[in-house]
């Protein structure tokens, strides 16, 4: 009788066993297919946003230090995009805006006398935008000068990668309501002046306001009026 349960006891260990190995193949089959199949869709994204370079990711990646205008997106986002037309048309055009934005953070930077040499951003699953942006003074721009900037951009990274969700609420709290809203250059000539190397954040709000500045400026360029920046 203990053979014949032991028997038994072996054989449910058996099939279960063979039972997890088959779901987890299924599961990477599948994980292998939603990656495939997101591959693709951003390499349709990529073509509607040249300026930007397109990756998938689940956060601000460390691998994109020291490059520029990098926007990493959430996988599940694009999988939602791919499965909904009208969340398709809605981060579709929100992609877009993020493009246009970063460039006028880096032409205005590029007004000012300043470069930026790191800048890169994260798209989450609900379409939630956060970036961070390192920027020299051009005129500081010889090899002895470079190499600080780097090691300083390198350690000012680090530090804004720990204390970020402390800094964006402590930006929440500056706003003030009777206060006028600064203009999207007050802005980021506020953040590089109070940054000693020139980094600095741009949370989601912030974005918006960059991205509405950004399509005032291309309006006026459409109409003949913009003489300045192009975006």
């Amino acid at each position: 009788m203990a053979m014949e349960i032991a028997n038994i006891y072996n054989t449910y260990e058996s099939t279960y066993a063979v039972q997890k190995a088959e779901t987890e193949k299924v599961k990477t089959k599948e994980n292998r297919t939603k990656r495939s199949s997101n591959e693709e869709y951003l390499k349709s994204l990529q073509k509607q946003v040249p300026y930007m370079k397109l990756q998938i990711g689940s956060a601000i990646n460390t691998k994109n230090d020291g490059k520029v205008d990098v926007l990493d997106i959430n996988p599940k986002l694009l999988e939602k995009m791919q499965n909904d037309p009208e969340a398709a048309k809605k981060y579709g055009q929100r992609i877009k805006d993020v493009e246009n934005a970063h460039k006028f953070v880096d032409n205005y930077l590029k007004s000012t006398g300043s470069t930026v040499v790191c800048s890169h951003a994260y798209l989450d699953e609900n379409g939630n935008y956060c970036n961070f942006t390192v920027s020299v003074h051009k005129d500081t721009l010889n090899e002895k000068l470079r190499k600080e900037a780097d090691e300083n951009a390198k350690k000012q990274i680090e530090k804004i990668r720990e204390n970020l969700k402390k800094k964006a609420e402590e930006l929440e709290e500056k706003i003030e309501e009777k206060e006028p809203e600064p203009s999207a250059e007050e802005m980021i000539e506020k953040k590089v002046a109070d940054s000693k190397d020139g980094s600095f954040y741009l949370d989601d709000k912030e974005m918006q306001q960059v991205i509405q500045k950004a399509k005032e400026e291309t309006a006026k360029k459409e109409t003949g009026t913009y003489l300045d920046m192009k975006v």
